[in-house]
């Protein structure tokens, strides 16, 4: 690619005019100078001043819905805010299959090699595009059913009244609908009309440890489809930075942009661990913070796409109850401050029990609760192990859905 940052004037030819006399220098010229080279440097130093005020308000970004003309508009504004009137009825929808279902694979074998990786997985990755009012928004998604069914963000297609589909494979585009979502959980289940076509194989979150290799693919910035970026596990269980509760998220250096939201996080074996869905970027105590990418994982979202595959919609499994963490005699539990549902009282439990473990497992965090009620599900009931006044008892409970209650 050509550089045009430099640029020779022309040398004088012979037989032009002559140069003319070089002035005497004087103190006054001397004194302009340092003035000039003063005026500047106070120029440079006020434009970095404002740059760095100006990089420090980028906290959060969401990496995937890339908003902007649609395609042969000329001018078109491009659409920002919440369009008057619009409402998630204003999506195509589709209906539910309550007989697809999805499972995690299990990581078996040798990890393969990237172009291996990548040339499995390619196939099964595809752009999405949500025809916005006066724009368009792009993203990621990957199938995971051989009908057609596929998984991606919420915000990709947030605000859309259309939505279409790319296979990367052979570019073939095909309208698609929408199945259900969960907008907190960043999650979208999406259906095009298909036959044996390649799908992903979900692999076990629980697996990853920090430091292991994982890539994705994605297609940053919209159109660079099918770029392929490795990293490694940065961390787990990450909370805060809206994060969603519940969800800790995978930590990843591998790089993202913005296009590639919804697209899979891949670990060594080729396996949806995660879905890739924002990065925290700017400046935070004069450092630069870059390398921080953040990816939904699969183990803990599969209870939540199962279920939107069998209603076509989302749920939220819980107890009712009020509570936080807290140390009692030693341990460390989740603390009833009160109760909100009839059943859980009913049941047995009372505010100040301090529960310890749900369904066999501990929980000393409120995220180890959450995940043990999003993995049992509405309808089902879980035994928890509580302490009161000092004695340990076990209270079993009734499951139910606080979707759309104020917590």
């Amino acid at each position: 690619m050509d550089n045009y940052l430099s640029h020779r004037w022309p040398a004088a030819a012979e037989g032009s005019l002559p140069m003319p006399p070089k002035p005497r220098r004087s103190r006054w010229n001397v004194f302009q100078v340092i003035l000039l080279v003063t005026g500047i440097l106070a120029l440079v130093a006020m434009l970095m001043l404002i740059g760095f005020l100006a990089i420090r308000l980028v906290l959060l970004t969401q990496i995937a819905a890339d908003p902007r003309p649609a395609p042969g508009a000329t001018n078109q504004p491009v659409y920002s805010g919440q369009p008057t009137g619009w409402t998630p009825e204003d999506l195509p929808w589709g209906g539910p299959d309550p007989a697809v279902q999805l499972s995690l694979v299990p990581s078996a074998g040798e990890a393969r090699p990237a172009p291996d990786i990548y040339e499995r997985t390619l196939p099964g990755v595809v752009s999405v595009t949500a025809t916005l009012r006066g724009g368009y928004s792009t993203g990621t998604g990957f199938l995971v059913e051989s009908s057609g069914y596929l998984l991606t963000n919420y915000h990709i297609i947030d605000k859309g009244i259309a939505l279409e589909v790319m296979l990367l494979s052979d570019r073939s585009v095909y309208p698609a609908q929408v199945i259900g979502f969960d907008e907190e959980f960043d999650l979208a289940v999406l259906k095009i009309e298909g036959y044996d076509l390649p799908t992903l194989p979900l692999g076990d979150s629980d697996a990853l440890s920090v430091g292991d290799q994982v890539y994705a693919i994605g297609n940053p910035m919209g159109d660079l489809y099918g770029s392929m970026t490795e990293g490694i596990v940065s961390a787990l269980g990450r909370e805060g930075h809206k994060v969603p509760d519940g969800l800790g998220m995978i930590q990843t250096s591998a790089a993202l942009n913005s296009g590639n939201s919804g697209g899979p996080l891949l670990n060594d074996r080729g396996q949806v661990v995660g879905i890739t869905s924002a990065k925290i970027t700017g400046m935070e105590n004069d450092t630069v913070i870059e390398g921080l990418g953040l990816a939904i994982p699969m183990t803990d979202l599969l209870p939540f796409v199962n279920h939107i595959l069998a209603a076509g919609e989302s749920w939220r499994p819980a107890i009712g109850i009020s509570c936080t963490v807290a140390t009692l005699d030693g341990k460390t539990g989740i603390l009833v401050k009160e109760i909100t549902a009839d059943t859980a009282y009913e049941a047995g439990l009372r505010p100040n029990d301090l529960i310890l473990a749900a369904g066999g497992q501990d929980t000393p965090t409120l995220a180890s609760l959450r995940r043990v009620l999003y993995t049992t599900g509405v309808g089902e009931t879980v035994t928890c192990t509580v302490l009161r006044d000092g004695e340990e008892l076990e209270v079993t409970l009734a499951l139910i859905d606080t979707l759309g209650q104020t917590p």
